[in-house]
């Protein structure tokens, strides 16, 4: 099992443990000075996103990026109960080189503690992770989740392409990306269509939840993963700017801002759905969610926003729909308790 699910990077990683992370500045800045500042050997964006239990909604996640033009995308699984069921849906994505697939399982990375560092948990240890064994083959890497989708507002031609609206921040080291949060738009359970298209309602810019940013780092200049799953350290103490160039320090910007680029973020999805993310767990931390949490997302999405609905069906509807039928009818019957295949994602 271990050699079959760590197999798409040969000598990385020989067993499903990970070794702890220990932050030595010294060797750390002397490894990123190494790496080059602007020479990679892979594809110029990529992301990182840390999994588990998510089935098909990787497939939309996928879909999509690789539509904007995401060359790379590590799949971070920590610990899901069907990861060979990911791998085989994965393979088809694996086998192009679009995606590289690691699985953990070690216990040390989901803490039952409170108060552990980020670096404890199965999001820290995944981004540095990626940060580890990337650093010299992309430019770029956007350290986002599955329920996350980066929308490019403003672009020639006849889709967005994330690679023309980076190459304008290379003098930085990160880009910070303001989310902007969706709640349910009334869905009680998973719909047929994805994510973009399915979930309309979101919170206005003045929502406290939107200043929250994630990253798109430049790897050259990283040194590691911060204190939280938004914001990283670089060379120098350089800190990320937004979109507009002004510097960003910590997991807030603002006044908000979405003028090229939003971090679309379904936090709840379904009521379903985001019960069944309440009884898996965070990972990144001990905040675990209630039905409070949920009540809060709805009451704050008072306005429309329909881009997302155009881009889903300009890009990937149709395979999508495609692709998850005929993962149902290779997987037998759909019934067998709904919560179990359309919550977690079947």
């Amino acid at each position: 099992m271990a050699n079959l699910l760590t197999a798409h990077r040969p000598g990385h990683f020989t067993r499903l443990g990970c070794p702890k992370v220990v932050f030595n500045l010294v060797l750390l800045t002397f490894l990123a000075a190494l790496r080059g500042a602007t020479s990679y050997r892979g594809a110029y964006a990529s992301i990182c996103t840390n999994i588990k239990d998510e089935g098909t909604y990787l497939l939309e996640f996928i879909l999509y990026h690789r539509w904007i033009g995401f060359g790379k995308i590590y799949v971070m699984d920590y610990n899901s109960r069907r990861p060979l069921s990911h791998l085989q849906m994965l393979m088809p994505f694996i086998k192009t080189g679009l995606v590289e697939y690691h699985y953990d399982a070690d216990p040390r990375h989901h803490s039952i503690l409170a108060n552990r560092p980020f670096q404890d948990y199965s999001q820290g240890t995944a981004f540095q992770r990626c940060i580890d064994f990337a650093h010299r083959d992309h430019m770029w890497m956007a350290f986002i989740d599955t329920d996350e989708f980066l929308v490019l507002r403003k672009y020639a031609g006849d889709r967005p392409n994330v690679t023309a609206f980076l190459q304008r921040y290379e003098k930085y080291p990160g880009l910070a990306v303001n989310m902007r949060f969706f709640g349910s738009s009334g869905h009680v359970t998973r719909p047929e269509v994805g994510t973009l298209e399915a979930y309309t309602r979101c919170m206005p810019s003045s929502a406290w939840y939107n200043r929250h940013i994630k990253t798109i780092a430049r790897l050259s200049q990283v040194l590691a993963i911060g204190g939280n799953p938004h914001e990283f350290r670089y060379l120098h103490n350089a800190v990320a700017v937004n979109e507009h160039g002004v510097p960003i320090k910590g997991p807030f910007s603002e006044p908000v801002s979405w003028d090229g680029i939003a971090l679309h973020h379904y936090v709840t999805r379904s009521l379903a759905e985001f019960v069944f993310k309440m009884q898996r767990g965070p990972g990144g931390s001990q905040n675990k969610r209630s039905l409070d949490w949920f009540r809060a997302y709805e009451g704050n999405a008072t306005e429309s926003c329909t881009e997302g609905v155009q881009l889903w069906r300009s890009c990937c509807a149709d395979q999508y729909a495609s692709m998850r039928a005929a993962l149902r009818r290779r997987s037998g019957s759909r019934t067998r308790g709904d919560i179990r295949g359309t919550v977690s994602g079947a």
